[in-house]
């Protein structure tokens, strides 16, 4: 069930909200609990036993490590990365391990679990703060459920620690104001999928569709995929932001204006932020991270990235990806760093290019399809079979230009807040506008929802 479908918004998330609204405080957690295992079924009713094991069985590791014996919290810590990283590495990687050395007849035939990359991610990071006596172990099971399986962060996120929301887990207000926001959120976020996301991924599925596609063809194509895989995914976890206050949760925030960074270090910084939190408190850190040496920051930093490609996809064009970035991040920590922050645009201008020669590693399948289309960004062919498409997909390339600029939309959200009346109205029309495209939809994918 995808937040940008109609069963979602004209039955469940009205529901879930409503009854959330009229239960006692002691019945919520209870609920939600129940809500997020019907969201999860309805998607992947196959794999509702394996979230259910792996909640069950984090549970229990987590009360394991916070034992008094040191011995139980160790063996609780290594069997729960055995657990967490063995069902994701069988379940996501190992068909992709044994074609690579030439086993694939080996390889199990088995359907990637909806959310098994953000769902492991959480529970390891719960268990792994427990041991480190961040955080006490949860005790009630109902309550640890309710935090696992929240259903606005279950199947891609934004990635919530349990410091996140652990006090608003035992008491959380709900009052207008937040109620109010929250819908705000979810609507700025459902309208930055449906009506720029979904149509600037219709331009690019065109560009890419055609055979002979001349150098501003291809650059116009890869645009429309950065464009569309940011507003995909910023949209999404906006909703999920937004719903979370709807909930009484404050979920961190996982995009800031990325497109505007003057480095590709500053762009990681503000793209999926708890990702990159994510890896750098739970593997940069501990390995050492920038605090042992030249040579061992850049085996980190290695390290690092090539786990963030393979966390994106089981294929070696997102281990490319991945290494891609690892290349721009070592020569601007030991070489570019100073010089781009001092050439403010032009770090711009090269962060823009670095990232979107990225996206065509990210939006093939296979390596040689992503060769055969950059090689096309390179290739200094005319061609007039970019003309229409640009015509076309003027307004909406200019909308979603502005949509990437800090300055106009703060301060459009902020011209909104400092007037309910219009808030309200721009709102509501934004929301029927929505719903409109929604009806007539032919194309409504979500990138990130098989991650």
């Amino acid at each position: 069930m995808l937040f940008s479908s109609l069963s979602f918004l004209v039955w469940f998330l009205p529901a879930v909200v409503l009854v959330h609204l009229v239960l006692p405080a002691r019945a919520r957690n209870a609920m939600l609990l129940a809500a997020s295992v019907f969201f999860y079924a309805w998607g992947e009713m196959a794999y509702v036993p394996l979230v259910l094991a792996s909640m069950a069985i984090n549970y229990a590791l987590g009360l394991g490590c916070s034992a008094s014996r040191a011995w139980l919290r160790h063996a609780s810590l290594a069997l729960s990365l055995l657990v967490n990283f063995g069902a994701l590495a069988y379940f996501k990687y190992a068909a992709f391990f044994l074609e690579t050395v030439g086993l694939g007849a080996w390889a199990p035939e088995v359907s990637l679990p909806l959310g098994i990359s953000f769902y492991t991610f959480q529970t390891q990071a719960y268990v792994v703060d427990v041991w480190r006596k961040k955080v006490p172990a949860e005790k009630n099971p109902v309550d640890y459920g309710a935090f696992i399986l929240l259903f606005p962060q279950l199947i891609a996120g934004p990635i919530v620690l349990y410091t996140d929301v652990r006090r608003e887990l035992k008491a959380r207000s709900l009052d207008a104001r937040a109620l109010e926001t929250g819908m705000a959120l979810f609507i700025a976020g459902l309208a930055a999928k449906v009506l720029l996301a979904n149509p600037l991924g219709a331009l690019w599925e065109r560009m890419r569709a055609l055979e002979a596609l001349s150098m501003p063809g291809a650059w116009l194509g890869v645009a429309g995929f950065g464009l569309q895989i940011y507003f995909d995914f910023a949209g999404y976890s906006l909703m999920a932001i937004g719903m979370g206050r709807m909930l009484g949760f404050r979920f961190p925030q996982n995009f800031d204006h990325p497109y505007a960074a003057r480095s590709v270090r500053e762009f990681w910084r503000r793209w999926h932020m708890t990702l990159s939190g994510w890896f750098r408190d739970y593997v940069y850190i501990p390995l050492g991270g920038s605090r042992r040496g030249t040579a061992r920051t850049v085996w980190n930093l290695l390290l690092v990235w090539t786990l963030t490609g393979l966390w994106h996809g089981a294929s070696w064009n997102f281990v490319l990806w991945g290494l891609w970035f690892f290349v721009f991040l070592v020569l601007e920590r030991f070489a570019l760093g100073g010089w781009l922050a001092r050439h403010r645009a032009v770090g711009l201008a090269y962060t823009l290019v670095v990232v979107f020669l990225g996206w065509v590693l990210f939006a093939f399948e296979s390596v040689a399809d992503a060769a055969a289309y950059g090689a096309r960004l390179f290739c200094f062919a005319g061609g007039t079979d970019w003309r229409y498409p640009l015509r076309d997909s003027a307004v909406l390339l200019l909308m979603a230009v502005l949509a990437c600029m800090p300055p106009v939309a703060k301060r459009a959200w902020a011209l909104l807040e400092a007037h309910a009346v219009l808030r309200a109205a721009v709102l509501a029309l934004v929301l029927a506008l929505c719903v409109a495209a929604l009806v007539n939809a032919e194309y409504n994918p979500f990138l990130y929802f098989r991650f």
